[in-house]
């Protein structure tokens, strides 16, 4: 007999994992989930919209009328790969889609 985990143990071991893991992340985020929803849809209207002009003026604009610290949001933007409005779409949003 072996003392090594048995597939349902090595499944809620993961669970475990990933819960942990979902928790650091929010726990990392420099803005509510709330209001990181309401960003990315508000990139959504405007990206179609206006375009991307290779910058984060719309997510400036959007975090400035918010109150919301803008040089702390925009540097984990950045690190989570929006570094201009449409990445915000692309990359941020698809970390982010299945947490909201």
């Amino acid at each position: 007999m072996s003392d090594a985990p048995d597939r349902d143990q090595r499944k809620a071991m993961l669970r475990v994992h990933k819960e942990r893991q979902r928790a650091a992340a929010e726990a990392a985020l420099p803005l509510s989930k709330a209001d990181l929803a309401a960003l990315i849809d508000h990139l959504d209207a405007e990206v179609s919209d206006v375009g991307c002009d290779d910058s984060l003026q719309l997510s400036t604009q959007f975090l400035t009328k918010r109150g919301l610290d803008v040089e702390r949001v925009t540097g984990w933007l950045r690190e989570s790969g929006g570094h201009c409005d449409c990445e915000v779409l692309a990359n941020v949003e698809e970390q982010w889609e299945g947490r909201r």
